[in-house]
């Protein structure tokens, strides 16, 4: 039977791996996984991590699409605002955009590597959950995106797990 101290490992370096892949393979060796251990936990959390995130983006999308007009406007009626704002920006509601360093960070991905950069930079640099919305966000319209995610994942814990293991 498992311990439950070895079941709390385990379920650590899972999650570890569906939210940030670069530091789930050093976890999984200061806990004494041996390589073959460590390349398993941290694909199978990884690959579920993109996998929910994927569909609970893609849910939120859907949403956020359906029902924030009706509740926008709702909001401003109760708050005495008219209906409508009628501005001559071309921006929704009047506001600015605002670019700090993150978004600019974002939109410097996207303009110079597209869907192929958000995809290799998601597991180990953007962190899944963030890597994934902004997949799903710019190019949910494209084919094999989910698959593509998973490759970019499986790819990147067989790099980052041998990298360990030699050093």
């Amino acid at each position: 039977m498992i311990s439950e101290a070895v079941l709390l490992k385990q379920l650590s370096i899972l999650l570890i791996s569906a939210v940030k892949l670069l530091v789930a393979a050093p976890v999984s060796y200061l806990f004494g996984y041996s390589y073959l251990h460590t390349l398993l936990n941290t694909t199978i959390g990884g690959l579920m991590g993109v996998v929910f995130f994927f569909f609970l983006s893609r849910t939120l999308f859907r949403l956020y699409r359906n029902y924030a007009p009706y509740i926008i406007k709702k909001t401003r009626i109760i708050a005495g605002l008219p209906e409508k704002i009628h501005t001559t920006n071309s921006l929704k509601h009047g506001r600015k955009k605002i670019f700090n360093r993150r978004n600019r960070v974002i939109v410097k991905i996207r303009s110079t590597y597209g869907m192929p950069g958000i995809i290799i930079l998601t597991p180990i640099f953007l962190s899944i959950p963030f890597g994934t919305f902004l997949a799903l966000k710019y190019y949910s319209s494209r084919r094999n995106l989910l698959a593509w995610l998973s490759l970019s994942v499986i790819l990147w814990s067989v790099l980052l797990t041998t990298f360990v293991e030699l050093m």
